[in-house]
């Protein structure tokens, strides 16, 4: 079968939550029982004993019971040390995540996170795929031919459509070569490459009581399937937008893919009860029309999101409002609709400025002129307008916002 996906991995894990044996997960998903274990081994994380007042160097050690007989405490270096194994460990699964005992077990655990584990895997496919796949002497001749013409102002992409045969990789790879400097040209000899950052590398953030089999039939993958099965359907991408890393004010965003119209609604922290009260607003601002524009519910996986398939469901008669489904583990493509329009509001507050002394009526006017501002993408009408011809005047006047024709529109201006 192909390289395991996200949606591979979180079904192995579920399999494995219901107790199933490595040859009927093997059998289910079509994989052998050697990938698998490989599968489990490489990626399982150890948290080792934490030592303490009351606990002793070689705590884990098989005779330590003995020895507390002879010794009141174990020496710094001892040649009796044999590391004790639960013997749950010895056979499949090979983690702890199910272990009735693990909250009150004193021994090493081992865990296996799906989230975490895909993570890990795709930095290691972006890491093998940077090794060079040249011999010295190609890479060097092809250094001493490229090189100069970039430091002559010439891209890359203008070289390759004129020389094609003489680059060896893809133009992406001779970028990543200049960016990890293998080539005698620098990041700062490209024109176009210094006034972009290089991508944030993320670290992974969770609560060890997170589950997440929460989201297991909500992924993007299954999203895929979703959309396909119900084109026409309307989707709504969720993100958040931060201030100052400081201040607890944020604010939620809920973006509308076919038309482009997006809603902003400042939360007093970023917290699963304050978006979950933020989505129980716009069902009760929106009424019956909530279904219809909230149809799917598309988020990344930030633990905030965490209650919007609990929240997306009527109390009172258990109808469900929205399907919810979650992005890849970091992976902000998914929603880049979401994303791409946050340079909007970028404008009247950029990256690393507070938003603590806006307020909800500050919000609703600096989205308005973002709604209202053409887009080429909309064949040059605005994202209000053609929601407008969707959903009515009275949804856009009850989400507080208002058509601002194109010369008033002032993305500079100033909030206090």
């Amino acid at each position: 079968m192909t390289r395991l996906n996200y949606e591979d991995i979180l079904h192995i894990y579920k399999l494995i939550s219901l107790d199933k044996s490595a040859l009927e997960i093997s059998n289910k998903l079509n994989i052998a029982p050697s990938t698998l274990y490989r599968l489990i081994k490489t990626n399982t994380e150890v948290k080792t004993i934490t030592t303490g007042l009351r606990n002793y160097p070689y705590k884990s050690c098989i005779h330590l019971l003995a020895c507390r007989k002879e010794i009141k405490r174990c020496p710094k270096t001892c040649d009796r040390f044999v590391k004790w194994l639960c013997p749950k460990l010895k056979s499949f699964p090979f983690i702890c995540n199910f272990c009735d005992q693990k909250w009150r077990c004193p021994k090493e655990k081992h865990s296996f996170n799906p989230d975490l584990v895909y993570v890990k895997r795709q930095s290691r496919l972006v890491d093998s795929r940077r090794r060079i796949s040249l011999s010295n002497k190609d890479f060097k001749t092809f250094n001493q031919w490229i090189s100069p013409l970039i430091k002559n102002g010439l891209g890359i992409e203008v070289l390759f459509n004129e020389y094609p045969n003489l680059f060896p990789v893809s133009t992406s790879t001779v970028r990543r070569w200049i960016n990890d400097g293998r080539l005698s040209a620098k990041r700062i000899d490209l024109r176009r490459a210094v006034t972009y950052k290089v991508k944030k590398q993320y670290t992974y953030r969770r609560s060890p009581s997170y589950d997440p089999l929460v989201k297991f039939g909500h992924t993007y993958g299954q999203f895929l399937n979703y959309i396909k099965a119900h084109p026409k359907a309307s989707i709504m991408e969720f993100d958040t937008v931060h201030g100052l890393a400081t201040e607890k004010k944020k604010l939620l965003t809920m973006y509308h893919r076919k038309t482009q119209f997006q809603i902003g609604v400042l939360i007093d922290d970023i917290k699963e009860s304050n978006v979950n009260n933020a989505l129980v607003y716009m069902q009760k601002l929106l009424g019956k029309t909530f279904p219809s524009i909230f149809e799917i519910i598309l988020a990344d996986n930030g633990f905030e999101f965490d209650g919007l398939m609990k929240s997306s469901i009527d109390n009172e008669t258990g109808q469900i409002l929205s399907q919810v489904f979650y992005t890849k583990p970091y992976c902000s493509g998914d929603k880049g609709g979401c994303e791409r329009n946050h340079e909007f509001f970028r404008y009247f507050i950029p990256k690393g400025k507070s938003i603590e002394h806006l307020n909800q009526v500050d919000i609703n006017m600096m989205f308005s002129y973002i709604n209202s501002y053409p887009r080429q993408s909309l064949h040059w009408k605005s994202p209000i307008d053609l929601f407008k011809n969707l959903y009515s005047i009275h949804t856009i006047n009850k989400l507080g916002y208002q058509k601002v024709d194109v010369l008033d529109i002032n993305f500079k201006i100033k909030t206090t």
